[in-house]
């Protein structure tokens, strides 16, 4: 009630804090743990820790910062190629699991380091490890194993030209699909009397140019 930046979750029994610099949110419960994420490393994840101590100090708490430790990091890197992540499941099902249904990226888990990868046919990889260090282990170990399913990125050119092909594919299936008569058009023709309307059979007795009176048919 007193707190700035807070929100409680009855719910979930915790209190939520948030602060700018640097911009991290605080996780607290009543017995007294509190967890801090959002940081981008580890002395950002300490100074958050501290600045979070201090806002309890000043709402009248004895708060003394204990046991910091980094639980858990996420980190994300692109590969300069495109992988080919049904082929590279099926080659380390021991370790990857691949359900497109549920996910578009291949899990494969590092059980050494404790570390969690999500690998995307985009040569995007995402690592969840307990420390920066594991982290990079992570990364060394699984680009030798990505390298042998790697595949050529379309360049921006490819796309357009694929896109355009895809459009006019599509486009020609259209006119093929319209098929049958063509309808009845009118068509208005200049005399030197004036302007009037006259009915076209098709297409090339519009285009012909030719100007018809009223009174005569358009044959």
């Amino acid at each position: 009630m007193e707190g700035t930046n807070v929100e409680y979750r009855r719910e979930n029994a915790m209190v939520t804090m948030k602060i700018r610099r640097p911009y991290t949110t605080a996780s607290m419960w009543s017995s007294g743990k509190l967890t801090v994420t959002g940081a981008t490393s580890e002395p950002d994840s300490r100074i958050a820790a501290r600045r979070f101590s201090r806002k309890l100090q000043r709402l009248g708490y004895k708060v003394r910062l204990a046991n910091f430790r980094v639980v858990n990091v996420l980190a994300t890197c692109r590969m300069p190629f495109a992988i080919r992540i049904a082929q590279f499941s099926q080659a380390h099902r021991a370790n990857a699991s691949y359900e497109p249904e549920l996910h578009p990226g291949v899990t494969y888990k590092i059980k050494e380091i404790k570390a969690v990868l999500k690998i995307f046919s985009t040569g995007s990889i995402t690592v969840t490890a307990p420390s920066v260090s594991n982290v990079e282990m992570a990364i060394h170990q699984i680009f030798p194993l990505v390298v042998e399913h790697q595949m050529e990125k379309l360049k921006v050119k490819d796309k357009f030209e694929l896109n355009v092909h895809k459009h006019n594919i599509v486009a020609g299936r259209k006119r093929k699909h319209r098929g049958g008569a063509l309808p009845r058009q009118l068509k208005k023709s200049r005399t030197n009397e004036g302007t009037s309307l006259s009915e076209c059979d098709t297409d090339s007795d519009c285009d012909s140019g030719d100007s018809f009176d009223s009174n005569e048919s358009a044959d």
